[in-house]
């Protein structure tokens, strides 16, 4: 995640500041906490984005050989396999925009901007994006719509993947 630029702060749940023991306890009990549930959109693109990239960095395998079709194109592994990290980081990316802003910027304008300042991380993230949608506020709908509809493509490339090669 770190090389989507998103800070450790604002993901996975590590938000959450409160109700620890409960955590602990969830996890001992079940294996995860309810931040995993929380959010279940995130939490999956996070360990799809996070295991395609591992997947990638660590094959073992010829991901050139086998071809699998979806939507009208044809894909190696290798290739449906980036595709599905490219699609997966822009989601998260976008994501993360949106709850980043809203935490730090609209809910709790004053203890975001303390944040920004003693977190520069978190403070470039959130320019980024402003930047970018300052100019077009027409374009960020846009841009979350074609996040969103790549990133359950992506989801059921994986399932195809999984069921055509490693099944």
């Amino acid at each position: 995640m770190d090389e989507l630029g998103i800070p450790r702060g604002i993901y996975g749940g590590n938000f959450v500041h409160e109700k620890k023991m409960k955590r602990w306890r969830q996890r001992i009990q079940y294996g995860f906490d309810y931040r995993d549930i929380f959010n279940l959109d995130s939490t999956y693109a996070e360990w799809l984005y996070s295991h395609m990239r591992m997947y990638k960095e660590g094959s073992v395998h010829d991901d050139t050989y086998c071809i699998i079709a979806f939507e009208g194109k044809e894909y190696t592994i290798a290739e449906a396999v980036d595709w599905i990290v490219e699609k997966t980081g822009i989601f998260l990316r976008h994501h993360y925009y949106i709850d980043a802003h809203f935490d730090h910027i609209t809910m709790k304008s004053f203890i975001g901007r303390v944040v920004s300042k003693f977190n520069p991380a978190v403070r470039l993230y959130l320019q980024e994006y402003d930047s970018r949608y300052e100019q077009d506020p027409d374009q960020y709908e846009e841009d979350r719509y074609k996040a969103e509809k790549d990133y359950i493509k992506a989801a059921e490339l994986f399932l195809r993947i999984m069921g055509y090669c490693w099944m």
